[in-house]
């Protein structure tokens, strides 16, 4: 055989074999494709990061997260204006099935439905919405009129159409009993309303205000009441209300201001997560007379778990902004306060696992419930 003949021979089994493996690629890809998205590349939990701090100057770039199970970000959406604001409030919330989520942006005024687990866009609505909350495919947002002024409930349907409208109900924060058939918004006070969006009764007004509100399985409620330092008589503390509409706790907290409460439906535990602020007070003197300055000393983030009863379970020395529960294990995602971090701890408080790829700002974080 000649030379010739012999590279001839050569090429041509070269040719079969790589043809070969394009094929055998192909065949990979297309299974993979039809095959069901693993652990690590399905979407497990969603972070809103204001992590664009000018908010005034375009072009704006906050986003949603989101992560997989181990913590790990696999997608983004981002072009979103934000800010901070008083609490852990359902700026973002995902639907009970795990199909969609909303954003509420409260600088770009908008809310927006989003498609699990892509992140595809679904609808949008403009105005001045705070919080949302999503039952049987139906958004139940607090938004406020930009003409009026006046703070609303608002129903929005699959496709985007307000659908229903509340006539004023300040608020904000805002949660939903489906058995009992109850809405429930926090701000200045606390308001039950039926779902045809009326006030049915108004529990308890604050000296200042709410940051957060959450239900636990048997129609109870926890609301985590914030201090502030110029209003007289406010407080930190944990509320619980039960599903008659009567106060059966008052957990006052000290120097730990609550900005996030979630509830375990398995057991009825209220975790609240938040930052431990000391004021204090220093006689000073200035033009020829004296004063007292107030000075504000950071002591730390803290997130605590308390039971059904009231009794401090547990307290960890980390946590700040936003808090979910992972119902499928009991375990806790909580998203920390002047750090870049997520943290992820067992029921019992064991950390699981810390991911540092987030901002120093605020962020709210929703858990994607897993389906069965």
């Amino acid at each position: 055989m000649s030379e010739k003949d012999s590279y001839c021979k050569y090429l041509h089994k070269a040719v079969k074999i790589t043809l070969l493996l394009l094929l055998i690629g192909l065949l990979v890809d297309k299974a993979e494709a039809e095959s069901p998205v693993t652990a690590k590349q399905s979407p497990h939990i969603l972070v809103l990061d204001n992590c664009d701090s000018d908010y005034k100057i375009a072009p704006f770039n906050d986003s949603v997260f989101f992560l997989n199970s181990d913590g790990k970000i696999i997608n983004e959406i981002g072009g979103l204006n934000i800010c901070q604001n008083i609490g852990g409030n359902r700026a973002i919330s995902v639907s009970p099935d795990g199909k969609f989520f909303v954003v509420c942006e409260n600088v770009a005024d908008k809310i927006s439905a989003y498609n699990l687990p892509a992140g595809n866009l679904l609808w949008s609505l403009q105005g001045k919405y705070s919080s949302a909350v999503i039952a049987q495919d139906i958004v139940y947002s607090i938004c406020e009129d930009t003409t009026t002024q006046v703070r609303k409930i608002q129903a929005i349907d699959q496709v985007g159409n307000i659908i229903k409208q509340s006539g004023e109900v300040k608020g904000f924060d805002i949660a939903i009993d489906p058995n009992g058939g109850f809405l429930w918004v926090v701000g200045s006070d606390i308001k039950r309303c039926d779902m045809n969006l009326q006030i049915v009764k108004v529990i308890d007004r604050f000296k200042w205000g709410a940051a957060s509100v959450d239900i636990g399985a048997d129609g109870s409620i926890w609301v985590a009441e914030r201090k502030h330092p110029d209003v007289a008589g406010s407080q930190n503390r944990l509320i619980k209300i039960n599903q008659q509409g009567s106060i059966v706790q008052k957990i006052p907290l000290g120097d730990m201001t609550p900005l996030c409460v979630r509830v375990d439906l398995s057991n009825g535990n209220a975790w609240v997560t938040g930052v431990r602020v000391k004021e204090r007070r220093k006689l000073s003197f200035r033009r020829w007379r004296f004063y007292w300055r107030r000075t504000f000393k950071y002591l730390g983030s803290r997130t605590c778990k308390y039971s059904p009863q009231g009794e401090l379970l547990l307290e960890m020395k980390s946590g700040g902004k936003s808090i979910d529960i992972d119902a499928s294990d009991g375990s806790v995602w909580i998203t920390e306060t002047d750090r870049p971090s997520l943290y992820h701890y067992s029921s019992e408080g064991k950390k699981l696992h810390t991911s540092e790829n987030l901002s120093r700002d605020d962020k709210w974080i929703a858990i994607i419930p897993k389906k069965n």
